[in-house]
């Protein structure tokens, strides 16, 4: 049976999240074992342990700098990366947690974006798990396709894949393709 780890923290500051919840609901309907690791609570020897037992790592939405954050406090980012890396964790991230894997995370430190309750000054940095060359940019249908094109043309496309909530980004080896929710 396949196990894996559900990280909820980037939703911890607000105050519902379904998509977490409908993320578990999505992982043991398909059969597998899920553990729930909030790692703004998880010491590093708890997130070693927990990510050894998983074959996938889903982290969840909310906001990606409170993500970023708690993910370099806890070790998370230092123990998902090698894991992922060769092969033996797979990792899955919707809108925040899709985020955390970009190289880095600056834009969300932009005057327009959300208020974000995370501080890149307690991790020093703004960098993220760099386990793709590029930034998705999440809920284009949700009235960011304004910002979102602004950033491609400004930054180059080549930095950013945007993606409305019916898409998602595959990624096998170098190659990427969006596709389409089924």
């Amino acid at each position: 049976m396949t196990r894996a780890v559900l990280i909820p923290t980037a939703a911890n500051p607000l105050p519902s999240a379904p998509w977490v919840d409908a993320a578990h609901e999505l992982l043991t309907g398909a059969g597998i074992r899920v553990d729930q690791l909030d790692v703004e609570h998880a010491d590093e020897d708890e997130v070693r342990r927990t990510l050894g037992q998983a074959q996938l790592v889903f982290v969840a939405g909310g906001f990606p700098l409170f993500l970023l954050e708690h993910a370099m406090h806890s070790g998370f980012a230092r123990l998902v990366v090698p894991a992922v890396r060769s092969g033996r964790l797979d990792y899955v991230g919707i809108s925040a947690g899709a985020a955390l894997a970009a190289p880095d995370l600056a834009y969300f430190r932009e005057p327009d974006a959300a208020i974000d309750p995370g501080d890149p000054r307690v991790t020093g940095s703004t960098a993220g798990l760099s386990l793709v060359p590029f930034l998705v940019l999440a809920h284009r249908n949700r009235g960011r396709a304004a910002r979102h094109d602004r950033q491609l043309t400004e930054q180059g496309a080549e930095h950013f894949v945007s993606i409305d909530d019916d898409q998602a980004v595959t990624i096998d080896g170098n190659t990427w393709r969006l596709v389409h929710s089924r």
